[in-house]
């Protein structure tokens, strides 16, 4: 089933709500309008009630009394004449009744429902109901008071009728269903509208984001036209696209960089061999053109292996093989390799005294990150110096390991470069000593992801040191 658009969605929802607010607001207002109909039948009930308590209180006679009474409920002719019946407790005569003639309030007026007496002293209002035909509405409103006079418990029963307030109330009925049923027409009408109009701005700021091309991320846009609600969606938006326009940026620069990186050895290659192809030579020639053509071979080779990792670590993957290993050994075991290598210098690598000392990671990727750093200490620094590592405790459960080279000689405004890829020092790190710029990139990306970072600072007086931080275990 193909899913709901979100404005049909809106449409729909706010709709609904529309008839719901429509529909309880008229219930309420045809309750209301009833109870106050009602309390005004029960208000003119109430002062007819009080007026016959009044007649009972003054002695008079028979006559006078029934000519008063009537008086109050109005003649036979009058336009909505009330009826009335007056007994004591325990007496099967009446004091008083209308006279009025038969009609479905006759018989309660005669046997009122005795769940609705009241108690000595007490008034209670009711809607009399025609026992003949119980569905119908009830046509009469009436008030029960019961009293104490001269020691008998006196009943007044009265009654008026309550068509008029029905009547009414259909009418009111009526006027909620044109105003109610127009109302909902116009919400189905308008409310698709109002959120098509609600919704133009994001429309806008699509037509916007569709217009943006790989070529024009990092341009400036003006979005002055915005609504202020998705301003700060588009500011976040704008945020990241700048950052996606520097990755691509990056990125193109990388490959330019990779394609010249290795384009000179591709080219230096070629050149050796058609050098040595252009005349016949002896097979100690030949001998010695093969080896100078694989030694360009093997800083192909080792080019095309570092960008393989560094791609491989700029993944978002998580450490593929994660131990607990001895950091302190694996050290050891790199600076006793490296020492070696060192001896054709005249130089030493050495590491300092330490305790032993645990962390959580990938071993391979870890030797390459200390591989990187001692390579370049012994290529870059002084010839016959010493290479120091030492490990030192951190706050925070981190620790740092330094590798130190007698140099010093990188200068200041080269430093925030040095982990930038294919980046070298001029005076020192040229393609002829066999660097390419991505030992230092690849190591910061190691570093991050064991959670760590690496840091370098450089002077005359204390030589170089890189410092990887990691999170101890």
């Amino acid at each position: 089933m193909r899913p709901l658009s979100i404005r049909l969605r809106l449409s729909l929802l706010v709709s609904l709500l529309t008839v719901t607010i429509i529909a309880v607001v008229s219930v309420v207002s045809y309750v209301e309008q009833e109870e106050s109909l009602l309390r005004n039948v029960d208000e003119i009930l109430r002062v007819m009630g009080e007026g016959i308590a009044a007649v009972l209180d003054d002695p008079q006679d028979a006559e006078t009394r029934d000519a008063e009474l009537q008086s109050i409920l109005g003649g036979p002719h009058a336009r909505s004449p009330a009826w009335c019946r007056i007994w004591v407790d325990g007496n099967d005569s009446d004091w008083f009744v209308s006279d009025l003639a038969d009609g479905p309030h006759r018989d309660g007026l005669l046997d009122p429902p005795s769940e609705q007496r009241p108690a000595v002293g007490q008034t209670s209002f009711f809607n009399m109901v025609d026992r003949a035909d119980r569905s119908r509405k009830a046509p009469y409103r009436a008030l029960w008071m019961r009293r104490v006079w001269r020691q008998d418990v006196v009943n007044v029963l009265v009654g008026r009728s309550s068509r008029h307030v029905y009547h009414e109330l259909r009418e009111f009925y009526r006027l909620l269903l044109i105003v109610g049923g127009a109302l909902t027409l116009l919400a189905f009408l308008a409310v698709p509208l109002l959120i098509s109009w609600g919704l133009s701005p994001v429309a806008q700021a699509s037509a916007q984001l569709g217009a943006i091309t790989h070529r024009s991320l990092g341009r400036e846009r003006q979005r002055s036209q915005i609504a202020p609600e998705l301003k700060p969606f588009m500011t976040a938006l704008d945020d990241m696209l700048g950052r996606l326009d520097q990755a691509m940026q990056q990125q193109g620069q990388f490959i330019a960089d990779a394609a010249h990186e290795l384009r000179t050895p591709v080219t230096v290659l070629k050149s050796a061999l058609q050098t040595t192809n252009l005349q016949r030579r002896t097979a100690a020639e030949y001998k010695a053109g093969i080896e100078e053509a694989l030694l360009d071979v093997e800083r192909l080779e080792r080019l095309v292996e570092q960008l393989l990792s560094l791609a491989r670590l700029e993944r978002p993957d998580r450490l593929g093989r994660s131990v607990r290993l001895r950091l302190d050994a694996l050290l050891a075991e790199m600076a006793d390799i490296y020492d070696a290598r060192a001896a054709h210098q005249n130089g030493r690598v050495v590491m300092a005294q330490t305790d032993a000392v645990w962390v959580r990671g990938d071993e391979s990727e870890l030797r390459q990150l200390f591989a990187n750093l001692l390579d370049n200490a012994l290529r870059y620094g002084p010839e016959g110096g010493t290479v120091t590592i030492s490990i030192e405790d951190r706050p925070a459960g981190e620790l740092t390991v330094s590798v130190h080279d007698e140099g010093g000689c990188i200068p200041n405004d080269a430093l925030v470069h040095l982990f930038d890829r294919f980046y070298r020092v001029e005076s020192s790190r040229s393609q002829d000593s066999g660097g390419s710029g991505l030992g230092l990139a690849i190591a910061r990306e190691i570093a991050r992801r064991h959670e760590g970072d690496v840091e370098i600072t450089s002077s005359r007086q204390t030589g170089t040191f890189v410092s990887v931080r990691l999170p101890r275990r």
